[in-house]
């Protein structure tokens, strides 16, 4: 029963979450292509122009950021609304169990938010990408400059070889859960009100940042991160970075697994649609 239910979510949302992640991918295109044409005469660029490059690249970043937060609101009603508004009566009628359906609907959600975390970072590459093969076909820079500044930002960012590289992307990837998870506990705890429950959900979901803002701090309190920030930052950056992926990435799982539980018992036990 979570294949079919999968399936259907996926036909629900489908056309609104391709659509935005289209619009990155071309935007980043078009981005790329004025990139590429902008690199070689950016040092004779006259001042009006260069003010109105400027603000493109402003819209830039807010059409990114924005797709990105659309992908998470849209997410995040859909739940809502297919959990714990009228529609949830039809929703839990069907022949699955409250960890199936939520499941399901958890699934499909971290789907389309990796999915926009790829374009975006496909778009941002586009951007970036044109510089270097502007530089590289026009001998400005070559492929050997490009190599060199990944050798450097994978040092500072602590990327020790093969396994640090998948510690980085586990930690990325438990961050978009974490994100949804804190999303979908905090409206399963507004449910708990009388009244407001949207309120409840809101004030649920500051809370829950709170609290996980404290737990980080003490975690890395006690780990020894700050204390090699201070101290040994300096000499080798990427250590500090990689200590403080592994407690990011220790503390992600062991909330999102909590949170989870959370939301299908108060789901299974406490729900009321009124």
């Amino acid at each position: 029963m979570l294949g079919k239910i999968m399936k259907h979510e996926f036909r629900a949302t489908w056309r609104y979450f391709l659509a935005i992640d289209l619009i990155t991918l071309v935007i980043g295109v078009i981005a790329g292509i004025v990139g590429y044409n902008v690199a070689g005469g950016i040092d004779d660029i006259p001042p009006a122009l260069g003010i109105l490059l400027i603000l493109c690249l402003a819209g830039y970043v807010f059409v990114m950021v924005s797709a990105a937060v659309l992908t998470t609101i849209l997410n995040v009603v859909h739940y809502y609304r297919s959990l714990y508004t009228a529609e949830g009566y039809l929703t839990f009628t069907l022949p699955a169990s409250t960890i199936e359906i939520l499941s399901a609907k958890m699934i499909v959600a971290l789907f389309w938010q990796i999915i926009m975390t790829i374009c975006l970072s496909a778009s941002v590459s586009f951007l970036i990408g044109s510089f270097f093969l502007y530089g590289s076909l026009h001998h400005a820079y070559g492929l050997q400059d490009f190599y060199e500044f990944c050798d450097v930002f994978e040092q500072a960012l602590g990327f020790y070889g093969f396994f640090g590289i998948i510690r980085y992307f586990l930690s990325v990837f438990m961050q978009i859960v974490l994100n949804l998870m804190m999303f979908f506990f905090a409206i399963s705890i507004g449910q708990l009100w009388q009244k407001h429950k949207v309120l409840g959900s809101v004030v649920s979901f500051f809370g829950c940042r709170f609290a996980l803002g404290i737990i980080t701090f003490f975690v890395n309190l006690i780990t020894g991160s700050f204390g090699m920030l201070f101290n040994e930052v300096a000499d080798d950056p990427g250590r500090y970075f990689s200590h403080s992926t592994i407690v990011s990435l220790v503390i992600s799982i062991l909330v999102s697994v909590g949170m989870y539980v959370g939301c299908v018992l108060i789901t299974d036990r406490k729900l009321n649609l009124d």
